[in-house]
């Protein structure tokens, strides 16, 4: 999915804030976005008509079924933590299955909310690996 078409979700979102959550998916293409928007949290002192949204988040997901490995070498590159920053395109991890490794790819850049997997555990076809928060327009 590219740039253009994230920013179109994000324009929609922003036009509409009722919508909680939004799915696209592209099955021919494996292309897949999930956005869930948290509740906002309201402050006694505030209205309704003044909360601003939260940003979306989306979830990198894994490709294939097999063994996640956060990284290569971990030695090398730490896995991702809580806070991290991902870029688009960066490798995340890798789903190894009968010896051949497949790159998990982030599609969107944005900090790491939350670690789904544990690397050397096993994992599904689309199970949730990260929740990433969606990075400020100027970042992508």
């Amino acid at each position: 999915m590219d740039l253009k078409k994230v920013r179109q979700i994000v324009s929609l979102l922003q036009e509409h804030p009722t919508i909680a959550e939004l799915e696209v998916r592209n099955t021919m293409g494996f292309e897949k976005i999930l956005i869930r928007r948290s509740p906002p949290i309201i402050p006694e002192s505030q209205t309704q008509a003044t909360v601003v949204l939260a940003r979306p988040t989306f979830f990198i997901t894994a490709p294939d079924v097999g063994w996640y490995l956060a990284a290569a070498d971990l030695e090398k590159n730490p896995p991702l933590t809580k806070g991290s920053f991902v870029s688009q395109g960066e490798i995340v991890g890798y789903i190894e299955n009968h010896g051949i490794r497949n790159e998990v790819v982030a599609e969107f850049a944005g900090t790491v909310m939350h670690v789904h997997a544990e690397t050397g555990k096993p994992v599904e076809y689309d199970q949730k690996l990260y929740t990433i928060l969606l990075s400020e327009p100027s970042r992508c």
